[in-house]
């Protein structure tokens, strides 16, 4: 069973006022950011070698034919490239909300449990 938490007292800062903001948590959305651009740019690389576009021979008198190849592993890396940028995307921007949020400086009246909840 934990150890139970004592209520704050009026001049102690609560636990989770050190929570709130972390710089260091910008530049971690700064590295991720660039990490979700280059993953985007391989995907669209990926996805335009994906498809071969072949000509074939024809016989005399009529024109080539062009024969399109879709080379499925390029196309399964591009999506998961793509869809693993959406989600580095998603985490930079609530890193940034983390790393940039200004505590309020407001403590919490009965410290990191609230009142009648068991500990």
């Amino acid at each position: 069973m934990a150890a139970a938490h004592a209520p704050n007292t009026v001049g102690e800062p609560s636990v989770r006022a050190y929570r709130l903001h972390q710089p260091r948590r910008a530049l971690l959305a700064a590295a991720e950011l660039l990490l979700a651009i280059a993953l985007a740019v391989l995907a669209v690389w990926l996805w335009r070698t994906g498809v071969v576009t072949d000509t074939l021979p024809a016989p005399a008198g009529q024109e080539p034919r062009e024969v399109s190849r879709y080379l499925g592993n390029r196309l399964a890396l591009s999506a998961g490239s793509g869809c693993l940028a959406g989600v580095l995307l998603l985490d930079a921007i609530r890193q940034w909300i983390l790393g940039t949020r200004v505590d309020s400086g407001i403590e919490p009246e009965y410290g990191p449990v609230a009142p009648g909840r068991p500990n």
